[in-house]
């Protein structure tokens, strides 16, 4: 009867202990092989480590704004526990209603946030802040650069060296390094919007500022700086015609075709994902410098801005105090592991110096790091890109003047932006 009474009592703590295991679905969308390796490997030393834990991984194809899956599943009950999600659109999402607010659940977990915050970099963590709390941990992240080709520099009778520093040398050296034959462009020097050269990467260079958020007011419009960064872009535009830029560009559009590789533009804004493709897709004796942003007297030295992803938990999440358990995990841990996996920056610091140590490289963007800027952390980031992008597109083309395309855009997303903010 003993053995019995003790049989009964083990069968009984081992169903307990399965009935207290929970299962967390996580949807990501990294279908590249490296990416999705690292990660899966994550996943399973937390699952060896989490005994009351097991995550489920599932691969949702889809782009970084694209969450109609994500939102579909939500509303039917089915939605994931933790959302691999654009850290340039948490607020937006968590002014939506779609995300669980995580810093809650960390507070549950015996985390001291504000401890924890500062193991991040500073932008990583406002892009992850929506009305003062944390709707997100910050995964990895990247920054622009100036790529340059040394045997192009050398051939215009430029020292491979001493890359241009200032606007006013950047624009000497594009003079230099480009051929042209009638109005065919056969060799370019510069185009400052080919790449990474966005609105936001010249509006900082130059010093500008696009959002207050002390008044909540968009101010690119009114900023002299921002103005004049789109007035310097025009002037390539006029000098070498949108039309036969666009006809220089089109001839290395396809796969893997790239017109700084195939060393016909000299000089290029690009992320630090730039490298790997130039390792790749580069010829063997290929020769590349790398330089911090050119800007001009009034600008900013250094200046960069950084993106990346961000892991969050959606609305109506069956296990959300597990899944922050699991984000935590990934968000340290795990980003270190990523980190030096896939040669993507980390916004862990601690995942700074292992990268380093696998590759040198990295050391050029790493170092901006502490100083990059992050888009304008708004509920409606998404709509001011695509506005300001549409007006570059519109002074580039002579469609409407720097001032007015500023000004249109201004109004349309400030008038968005009162809304969401219940003005």
């Amino acid at each position: 009867m003993r053995k019995l009474v003790i049989l009964l009592v083990l069968i009984s703590v081992f169903t307990l202990l399965l009935a207290e295991k929970v299962e967390i679905v996580f949807w990501h969308n990294m279908s590249n092989p490296v990416d999705k390796k690292s990660i899966e490997e994550s996943v399973q030393k937390f699952n060896e480590t989490h005994p009351n834990i097991h995550v489920k991984v599932v691969l949702v194809p889809g782009s970084e704004t694209e969450i109609t899956k994500l939102m579909t599943a939500v509303a039917a009950g089915t939605g994931p526990d933790v959302y691999y999600l654009d850290r340039f659109t948490v607020a937006q999402r968590a002014y939506q209603g779609v995300l669980e607010c995580i810093e809650d659940y960390l507070v549950q977990l015996g985390v001291d946030v504000e401890a924890l915050k500062q193991k991040f970099f500073k932008f990583a963590i406002e892009e992850a802040t929506y009305n003062g709390k944390l709707y997100a941990l910050p995964w990895d992240t990247d920054v622009r650069v100036l790529y340059y080709n040394k045997k192009l520099f050398r051939e215009a009778g430029l020292d491979p060296d001493k890359p241009p520093v200032t606007i006013e040398e950047l624009d000497e050296y594009a003079e230099k390094l480009t051929k042209m034959k009638g109005n065919r462009i056969e060799q370019l020097g510069f185009i400052p919007w080919f790449g990474q050269g966005w609105h936001y990467t010249w509006g900082w260079a130059f010093g500008g500022k696009f959002y207050d958020p002390k008044t909540q007011k968009l101010v690119f419009a009114e900023d002299p700086k921002i103005i004049e960064s789109f007035k310097w872009q025009k002037k390539y535009a006029d000098k070498y015609g949108m039309k036969n830029i666009g006809a220089f560009a089109s001839a290395y559009s396809g796969a893997n075709l790239n017109p700084f590789l195939a060393g016909k533009l000299a000089m290029v804004v690009d992320g630090n994902w730039f490298l790997a493709q130039i390792r790749t897709f580069a010829p063997k004796d290929f020769e590349y410098g790398i330089a911090p942003i050119p800007y001009p007297p009034y600008g900013e030295a250094n200046s960069t801005w950084a993106g990346g992803w961000s892991l969050v938990i959606p609305k109506g999440a069956k296990h959300p105090k597990e899944a922050a358990e699991f984000i935590l995990y990934m968000a340290t841990e795990g980003q270190i592991k990523y980190a030096i996996d896939t040669a993507h920056l980390p916004t862990y610091k601690a995942g700074v110096p292992e990268l380093i140590k696998k590759d040198p490289m990295q050391k050029h963007f790493a170092e901006l790091l502490p100083t990059a800027h992050c888009r304008p952390v708004i509920p409606v980031g998404a709509l001011l890109w695509d506005k300001l992008t549409e007006a570059r597109d519109y002074i580039l083309y002579g469609q409407k003047t720097v001032e007015q395309a500023l000004k249109d855009a201004e109004e349309e997303v400030q008038k968005e932006l009162d809304k969401a903010l219940g003005k």
